[in-house]
This record gives C-alpha cells, structure tokens and sequence, in this order.
C-alpha cells in the first residue's frame, strides 16, 4: 500500500477546481470529497493486490478517480466485477463511519451532511455507464458474459457515448466550469478506450496463446474475432473442428 500512495497523481482538472475552492474558502468541502475519492480508490487498490494485480497509478479527478491496473485481459470477470464495485463498497463504509462519528458527537451536522451530499452525488456519478468510470466497468463485464469480447467493447463505447450526450442536454448536471471539464476528459477517456480495442483484442489473443487458462464453457465459433472472455473454444475451419490451443498456435507460432 505504501507504494500505491506514493503513486497518486492529481490531475490538472482536479487542481483547476482546487484552487477556486480554496481561493472561495471551502476548505471543508476541499477535505470532504478529497476524503472520498481517495477512500474510493482504496477500495479499487485493496481488491486489485487482493487478486494479485499490479496497480501501476490513481489519478484524482474532480469527480472522482481512476486506478490503473496492470494485469492479464484474461482475467476471471467475478474477480474483476468484485474490484469495480470495492470502490463504491469503501466509501459507503467510510461514510457509515461518519454517520456513527455524528451521532456521538464527533462530527458536527453541517459536516456531516455536506458528506451526505458529496457520498451520494459521486457514487451516481461513478455508478453511470460512462467510460471508464465503475458503472462502464460492471456493464462491460456483464456484457462480456453474454456477448463476444470486441463486441461487448464497442457496446460499451456506444452506451457511453449515449449517456454522456443525454448529460450534456438535461438539467442532470449544472454546467459549470467543473462539470464541463469532466465531460471533456470523460469523452477523451472513450475515444482513448475506442482506439484501443484492436490493440487489446491483439493482447488477448495473445495471452490465449501464451498461458493455459481454464474455463468449464465452451463456444463453437468460425471467426477469431468474435472469441468470448471467460469461454474455452472450438473453430470450425474447412468443415472440421479445431481446438483453441491449436489454432492461435497456427498464428503466433508461425510469427514467432
């Protein structure tokens, strides 16, 4: 855990909103949802060493933050469904920790419920189905149980895309200079994530390739494209079968 907090990075959004927050005097407000983010991506951190994944970096935004994880593509989508809502899990205990703080007096009321506020306005926020915040993390996942691995990404970028414009034109969110700016790195982080998708495809192929993984369901498939997360496969070639192993060795063995 020590070297996680030596790897926290803020960024520049969160410091724009920093310093009008501290320059206003809300200094209460600037420890609250600090507080809270950093709490937040504990949860994601603890979870990830919890399943032995590295956690390379937590970036704090001003509505929240990300933990960068370094690990397999292959990985089982229970264990990774368990590290996107440990976040959500943390903060409401340290929030239920500040309940009982209040009601014995150690926390006076307006503090307490100023984090009321910031709790439930951020695990929404987080909870939404926008790249990459937690809720597009359980919809990729419980999409990819259903739907072959590309498609489940592509899915997901569509979902966010419809939500985030759904948030530009209601009266959701006030569009204030902070919320704006978080819109703006949300929609760089999709069309990051979108651009991506081949090259993540590439690795868990890859990854297919190099280890032996596990898994009790089978899929019948003729396109290596369309390979399902969590799922063994047959490929039919030419009219006869072929096992998993065998065809990506047919080509990354011969790259290699």
């Amino acid at each position: 855990m020590k070297n996680i907090l030596n790897n926290i990075e803020f960024h520049y959004t969160y410091l724009i909103m920093l310093v009008g927050l501290v320059l206003t005097g809300h200094f209460v407000n600037v420890f609250i949802f600090t507080s809270l983010i950093l709490i937040h991506e504990m949860g994601h951190a603890f979870a990830s060493l919890l399943f032995k994944y590295k956690v390379e970096k937590i970036i704090i935004y001003p509505y929240g933050g990300i933990t960068k994880v370094n690990k397999l593509v292959n990985t089982r989508i229970w264990k990774d469904i368990l590290v996107a809502i440990s976040g959500v899990l943390f903060q409401t205990i340290y929030f239920f920790i500040i309940y009982i703080f209040t009601k014995n007096g150690l926390v006076r009321e307006y503090v307490y419920n100023l984090f009321l506020t910031y709790h439930k306005s951020m695990m929404i926020f987080n909870l939404l189905p926008i790249i990459p915040l937690d809720g597009s993390k359980i919809i990729n996942l419980i999409l990819s149980k259903y739907l072959n691995f590309n498609m489940a990404n592509n899915m997901t970028v569509i979902i966010s895309l419809i939500v985030i414009v759904i948030l530009l034109f209601s009266d959701i969110y006030e569009n204030n200079y902070s919320i704006v700016m978080t819109l703006g790195v949300l929609f760089q982080n999709i069309y990051k994530f979108y651009k991506e998708i081949s090259f993540v495809y590439n690795k868990f192929l890859l990854e297919r390739y190099l280890y032996n993984f596990n898994y009790s369901k089978v899929k019948v498939i003729k396109d290596r494209n369309k390979m399902y997360k969590n799922c063994h496969h047959l490929f039919i070639k030419n009219g006869k079968m072929m096992d998993e192993k065998r065809y990506l060795n047919n080509i990354f063995g011969k790259k290699a």
